[in-house]
C-alpha cells in the first residue's frame, strides 16, 4: 500500500502523461492525470519553493480517482523538477500556472480549480486573482505576513531555506513584498469558492498566518486545519479537499 494512503483502501493509481506547455516567460513540464469517471472539473495544481510535482503527487492521484482532471505543474528554476529555467519572482509562478490553466481549457476542461502548497498556494490565489474564469481556489500551508515569519525562523536559526535546490531567487526574496500583492489581489476572488488548510505541525506558516489570510479573503470562503508539519500538507489534507471539492460538485448517485 503506498505510503500514506488511508488504511485498507489503497490510493487508486490514475493514468498520467507529461507534457511541455509555453508559458510566456518559461517552458513548464505538467503532469496530467487521467480522471476515473470524468466529472467535467479540472484542477491545476503547484508544489512549494524547493519542491517539485512530486511533492503532490498523493493529492493529485487521489483526486483524479475521484474523478477530476489534474494537471500537476514543476515551477521554473527547481531543480528536483523537469521544467529547467530560472525562477526570478513571483510572477514566473503566475506565468507558469496561468499557462497550465490555459493549456488544460485547450485540452477541453473549461471549468478549472487553482490549487497549491505553500508557494504554489499563494500563486494559485494570485492566478485565480488575476483570471475571472477560474472557477475557485485551494490554498494548502499558505499565510498572509510570510516575510515576517520568515525572520522569526532566521532568529531561531533557520538562514537557508533550502535554496541551493532553486536556480534563482531565494525564498525570502521571493516573498518581499508579498502581502502588498496579497492586498491588491485577493478582492478579486470575491464571488468565487475558495479554501483555506492550515496544518497542526506547521513550523513554516502557522495556523494564524494562514488564518489572517483566510480573515483578509472575500466570501464564500472556507477554513480547514489538518494534522501535518508542512512539507506533508498536500498529502494529509487530500480527505479534506475532497470533501470541500464534493460539496460543490457532487456526484450523480
Amino acid at each position: 500500500m503506498p505510503a500514506g494512503a488511508p488504511s485498507g483502501r489503497p490510493i487508486a493509481v490514475a493514468n498520467v502523461e507529461l507534457f511541455n506547455v509555453a508559458g510566456e516567460r518559461n517552458r513548464v513540464a505538467v503532469l496530467w492525470y487521467e480522471p476515473r469517471r470524468p466529472r467535467g472539473i479540472a484542477i491545476v495544481a503547484g508544489h512549494g519553493y524547493s519542491s517539485s510535482k512530486h511533492n503532490l503527487d498523493f493529492l493529485c492521484s487521489f483526486l483524479a480517482a475521484h474523478g477530476f482532471s489534474i494537471y500537476n505543474l514543476d515551477f521554473p528554476g527547481h531543480k528536483l523538477g523537469a521544467s529547467g529555467g530560472a525562477l526570478r519572482g513571483v510572477d514566473d509562478c503566475i506565468d507558469a500556472m496561468s499557462s497550465t490553466v490555459r493549456f488544460a481549457r485547450e485540452r477541453g476542461d473549461s471549468s478549472v480549480y487553482a490549487l497549491g502548497h505553500s508557494m504554489g498556494g499563494m500563486t494559485a490565489v494570485f492566478t485565480a486573482a488575476l483570471d475571472p474564469a477560474i472557477a475557485g481556489t485551494i490554498a494548502i500551508a499558505t499565510g498572509y505576513g510570510r516575510p515576517t515569519s520568515l525572520s522569526a525562523l532566521r532568529r531561531a536559526g533557520a538562514t537557508d531555506f533550502r535554496s541551493s535546490y532553486v536556480n534563482g531567487v531565494t525564498l525570502p526574496e521571493l516573498v518581499e513584498g508579498v502581502d502588498e500583492r496579497y492586498a491588491a489581489m485577493l478582492p478579486r476572488l470575491a464571488g468565487r469558492p475558495a479554501f483555506y488548510v492550515a496544518a497542526s505541525r506547521d513550523a513554516m506558516v502557522n495556523e494564524s498566518s494562514v488564518r489572517e489570510l483566510y480573515d483578509r479573503a472575500p466570501d464564500p470562503k472556507t477554513f480547514a486545519l489538518i494534522d501535518s508539519d508542512h512539507t506533508y500538507a498536500g498529502e494529509r489534507a487530500r480527505a479534506t479537499v475532497l470533501e470541500w471539492l464534493n460539496g460543490l460538485h457532487p456526484r450523480d448517485p
